[in-house]
């Protein structure tokens, strides 16, 4: 099978979101979608299954707890509460800091509207995603595999456990040539989704059969 085969394959059955999953539409480019993968980043970034990081942000996107008013209005054990139900038990009460934190921020600095803190110069922009608490080098390498979707200082990028996949499945590990073999944007930031979740859970047997 040939490379095209297999980025196919990956895209097909596993080139699902993890924002989309989450139910933020980053597509949109609006702040409150774009703050709501801010949130689904910090919440992935803790040691704890991603599946249960998920929950959690579907959760809290229920309860509106993905707008900045909705979150610095409620009691802090409130949202401990929503985060400790629905799968995040063991690292709740951090991580509801770090998101109080992080919306308190982004009102301050960028007046609730994250696209303030894009530049021409990706390491800058890294920089600032790193200065939310609650995201390090893993965060922010998260939040920009996907917000590349409407961020142009990203694109192409690639990186982390969806490059040790690509090797692993004889594929390119250059930005470039993934994307010309992914064919579009979309199609790129989905392969890069695709990549990860194959890293993470391992290949779907249509890849492996496309491999």
């Amino acid at each position: 099978m040939s490379h095209k085969d297999i980025v196919n394959a990956l895209i097909d059955s596993q080139g699902t979101l993890f924002s989309e999953e989450m139910g933020a539409n980053i597509a949109r480019d609006t702040p409150q979608e774009l703050f709501h993968w801010l949130e689904g980043a910090i919440l992935l970034s803790a040691r704890i299954a991603t599946a249960q990081a998920i929950e959690a942000a579907q959760a809290l996107r229920a309860e509106k707890l993905h707008k900045i008013d909705e979150i610095l209005a409620i009691d802090k054990w409130d949202m401990v509460a929503v985060l400790r139900h629905n799968g995040y038990k063991r690292y709740d009460t951090v991580t509801t800091e770090y998101i109080k934190d992080a919306a308190q921020m982004v009102r301050d600095r960028y007046d609730d509207d994250l696209r303030g803190m894009k530049s021409d110069d990706p390491d800058e922009v890294i920089a600032r995603i790193k200065e939310v608490k609650g995201i390090g080098d893993v965060g922010a390498d998260i939040f920009a595999r996907e917000v590349q979707l409407v961020w142009d200082v990203f694109y192409p990028r690639a990186d982390g456990p969806a490059l040790d996949a690509a090797k692993d499945l004889g594929l390119p590990t250059d930005p470039q040539e993934l994307a010309a073999l992914a064919g579009s944007r979309e199609r790129f930031v989905r392969l890069m989704a695709a990549l990860t979740r194959a890293a993470l859970d391992g290949p779907s047997e249509q890849v492996w059969d496309a491999a």
